[in-house]
């Protein structure tokens, strides 16, 4: 059975909001703090970290760099 585009790329980006809720923890943070370093809300983080939303490319390498990683970190899959 063949996955749609839509479907693999969906798939991605709930890869990548996993993987920024692992590093976020690692960190020892917490959604509301993290979100506030981001100036971002808590929800808006949330959506991210479950694949509802897609961060935009410079909120993306705000979030690497305000958990000290290298971007590609956050797309390791």
């Amino acid at each position: 059975m063949k996955i749609s585009y839509m479907a693999s790329l969906n798939e991605n980006f709930k890869k990548l909001g996993k993987n920024i809720a692992k590093y976020r923890k690692e960190a020892g943070l917490t959604q509301v703090r993290f979100a506030i370093k981001l100036e971002i809300t808590r929800e808006h983080l949330s959506h991210i970290e479950v694949g509802i939303k897609r961060p935009s490319v410079e909120l993306l390498f705000s979030i690497a760099e305000n958990l000290n990683i290298p971007p590609y970190k956050l797309m390791e899959f």
